[in-house]
């Protein structure tokens, strides 16, 4: 998702776009770009998957299925993998010597934008018309049934796989480097599989679906919700359903935000979950609410085990492949102007508040 900030006047923007927003999606029940304020500033999000045409659905994507033996006694830690350190010497060698396009601007969102705050978390709020008892739901939790952890439990996917992250933290960016990848060493299959890392040392069952879905960024999201799909007839026992990405936001074209958490003395990519309702044009979606328990729940969760991880969660009216499942969320791991280094760290963290939550829910 790419996100492009205004400048002076943002006051006016706002109020002229949010009518016409309110305007086409209330008359005329379709797709309009959404208009997010954060502070006083305005951010366009340009995802509208469902409304796009669609391409040629791809051949069946390669997946990792494991159930892995339980390791109790295993102590789950992150540190830089080597063949990180050795991109971050070649992504210098080769582009420091190029021209610089702009800078990194590390940020640091806990409130901005939020609309509510509940339970000690912060959640913007865009829709028309829902107005959730967020305390209510946050004691309500969601309804989730695991009855061994060690079965496929989790589905991890990728909708837009391609999407990657700068190798260091110099604090610029270049020209020659595009943050998209079909490595998957270095895009969003890395960081999934950290966090199936962390959910093996804990003896939870999982699916990674490391399927590319966006080398034609049209229709990504159709050819994603096949392969889910199937998961999700293959293997019933799975309760939690995350489609991971990363973000985009440009203050301009030559600096680009780098949200940033410092968790344990190591950086952190911040993470935001985005959480839909059935409302206007959105249609079919009768579990949002549950996932609106489930993003509450895992936000709360990873607010109290590592504070500050989590920007205000972001419940709008979209959909996102969000109805398969009943605990199913989008998450998205820091921007293109954070580190591959920072991006995993992150889902280890992600691997680490999964794995509390499933560990209390699973039935004694």
């Amino acid at each position: 998702m790419k996100r492009f900030l205004r400048g002076e006047y943002s006051w006016l923007i706002k109020i002229v776009f949010s009518l016409l927003s309110l305007i086409l999606t209330v008359r005329f029940a379709l797709p309009v770009t959404e208009l997010i304020d954060k502070g006083c500033s305005l951010f366009i999000i340009e995802k509208s998957e469902e409304s796009r045409t669609e391409a040629p659905l791809k051949a069946d994507p390669e997946e990792e299925n494991t159930v892995p033996e339980k390791k109790e006694d295993t102590p789950s830690f992150y540190e830089t993998p080597e063949d990180v350190e050795e991109f971050e010497k070649e992504y210098l060698e080769t582009f420091g010597k190029t021209s610089v396009s702009g800078n990194t601007k590390e940020v640091f969102f806990r409130t901005s934008g939020a609309t509510d705050t509940a339970g000690g978390i912060h959640i913007k709020n865009t829709t028309a018309t829902k107005k959730p008892d967020f305390e209510e739901l946050i004691k309500e939790g969601p309804d989730i049934s695991i009855k061994n952890k060690s079965d496929p439990t989790v589905l991890i996917y990728h909708t837009h796989t391609t999407e990657s992250y700068l190798l260091s933290d110099n604090g610029v960016f270049y020209e020659d480097y595009k943050t998209r990848s079909t490595d998957s060493a270095k895009n969003m299959i890395r960081v999934g599989d950290e966090i199936c890392r962390v959910l093996s040392e804990n003896g939870i069952g999982y699916i990674h679906d490391t399927g590319i879905y966006d080398e034609v960024y049209e229709g990504a999201y159709s050819r994603s919700r096949v392969s889910v799909e199937k998961h999700l007839s293959e293997n019933p026992t799975i309760q939690i359903v995350l489609d991971v990405h990363r973000d985009a936001i440009y203050y301009s074209d030559t600096e680009h935000a780098k949200p940033t958490a410092e968790i344990d003395g190591r950086k952190a990519a911040q993470l935001m979950i985005i959480t839909g309702a059935e409302e206007g044009y959105i249609t079919d979606f009768p579990n949002w609410e549950n996932n609106l328990k489930f993003a509450l729940l895992f936000q709360k969760t990873a607010e109290e085990s590592y504070e500050g991880l989590m920007k205000p969660l972001y419940f709008c009216q979209r959909k996102y492949n969000m109805d398969l499942g009943v605990c199913s969320l989008l998450l998205e791991t820091g921007t293109d102007a954070n580190t591959l280094d920072e991006a995993m760290y992150s889902g280890y963290l992600t691997g680490k508040v999964l794995s509390e939550i499933i560990n209390a829910y699973e039935e004694k």
